[in-house]
């Protein structure tokens, strides 16, 4: 791994489609643990109109996970180059997540073991700092790893996914392409079982309490 010139990291996040970053973040932009301890998790839960705290709670660890993985991953596989998590910054609109990158600086010709510690960084703390069980957190980060071939229609990335998704604390928690733990979407009003949910069926009122 060495440093990337601040042309090979524009290139690399220019190339991002779906979440890209904002390259141009202004004040409102505030680090992501600081965003996490704002209340996010309560404006995602006003988003989805009556849903238990829980399940705003569990979003977080669902959706900034998604985003980050277009600032490393996708970059990885296209590139070599992964954005140095210092300078990664994040806002909300209504508790949807933007991430924004307030410098062009980051690693290039990167390896697996790079990218893993690189966004260990950031989500480690995250995970720490929400409430709810960390093996459910660590299962929503694993499952949004997992959809990035998909979401990003990068055959070339499954290596890299399939290697994170083997290595602690992501490693057991997918069995195939389904969870072993559940998201709790389906608590929200309207909602059912995601497609990769570990449940056959949505609970009960009184199994619910016990998920």
């Amino acid at each position: 791994m060495r440093a990337a010139s601040a042309a090979e990291v524009e290139r690399a996040l220019a190339d991002v489609d779906a979440w890209a970053p904002d390259l141009h973040p202004d004040d409102r932009y505030v680090t992501v643990a600081d965003l996490v301890g704002s209340g996010l998790a309560g404006r995602v839960t006003s988003r989805l109109r009556g849903a238990p705290d829980r399940v705003g709670v569990s979003a977080v660890s669902m959706g900034v996970p998604s985003r980050l993985w277009s600032l490393t991953v996708v970059p990885a596989v296209r590139h070599g180059v992964v954005v140095d998590p210092a300078v990664l910054c994040a806002r909300d609109d209504g508790g949807s997540v933007l991430l924004g990158v307030r410098e062009a600086r980051g690693h290039a010709d990167v390896t697996a073991d790079d990218v893993h510690a690189i966004v260990m960084a950031v989500l480690e703390p995250l995970v720490a700092a929400l409430p709810l069980s960390p093996r459910l957190h660590w299962g929503n980060v694993a499952a949004s790893l997992s959809a990035v071939p998909r979401v990003h229609g990068l055959r070339a990335d499954e290596p890299l996914v399939a290697d994170l998704l083997a290595r602690a604390p992501l490693a057991g928690l997918l069995d195939g392409a389904r969870r072993r733990t559940c998201c709790l979407f389906y608590l929200a009003p309207g909602a059912g079982l995601c497609g990769d949910c570990s449940l056959d069926h949505v609970p009960t009122a009184t199994r619910e309490k016990s998920v």
